[in-house]
């Protein structure tokens, strides 16, 4: 099975959902990897969809069985995870994560192609800003933090991404998904030109 991961990366705020929400709406082929979390469902979120929501024994039960690949304590609050197997029901998904998670699927998924797409903010401003818009935190300077954590590993990800304008920023990723889709079934269309080659010489 020719296997294709998508993981979106960035700063909070920075508009990973946004993007994320929009490449499986417009690419039904590529399904969420829905990944593990401790904190509770806000209002408008659906367990089993945007989030698995567990409580922390059973959290690290999955852990220690190794159904959680890696985990991360984000702002010193919650718990998030990843789940090790991700294809079982499909070749093609999609993941949120941290630069570590990207590091740690990148190690235990050699075999299998990985888009990893980060996206930047267009300033630090924005980013505060952003934050702040969503909703009241109490843990803005943690998110700051991370967000200079998350900005120092740009550069490990095969697309880089600075979304100053959703629209823009939106065509851009449409853009790369579909020639990562393209490129999925090289293999394929080079099977089917090496079967031309072949016809050639017992034709002509």
């Amino acid at each position: 099975m020719n296997r294709l991961l998508f993981i979106v990366t960035g700063p909070s705020g920075a508009g990973k959902n946004t993007v994320m929400t929009h490449i499986y709406n417009t690419f039904p082929e590529i399904k969420k990897a829905v990944t593990y979390t401790t904190r509770a469902p806000r209002p408008h979120e659906q367990d089993g969809v945007d989030y698995r929501f567990i409580g922390q024994e059973e959290f690290f039960a999955k852990v220690r069985e190794g159904k959680i690949l890696e985990y991360e304590q984000v702002y010193n609050d919650y718990y998030y995870g990843s789940p090790a197997e991700i294809f079982a029901d499909g070749p093609i998904r999609i993941m949120e994560m941290d630069w570590k998670g990207h590091r740690t699927y990148r190690q235990a998924y050699k075999d299998i192609r990985i888009a990893s797409i980060f996206i930047v903010p267009p300033s630090l401003d924005e980013i505060k800003k952003r934050i702040l818009g969503r909703s009241a935190v109490d843990n803005l300077q943690s998110r700051l933090a991370n967000a200079q954590e998350q900005l120092e590993h740009a550069d490990d990800y095969t697309y880089i991404i600075v979304n100053d304008q959703k629209d823009r920023t939106l065509r851009q990723v449409e853009t790369l998904v579909r020639a990562e889709l393209i490129n999925r079934k090289r293999n394929d269309n080079l099977k089917h030109a090496q079967k031309l080659v072949s016809n050639f010489s017992d034709n002509f």
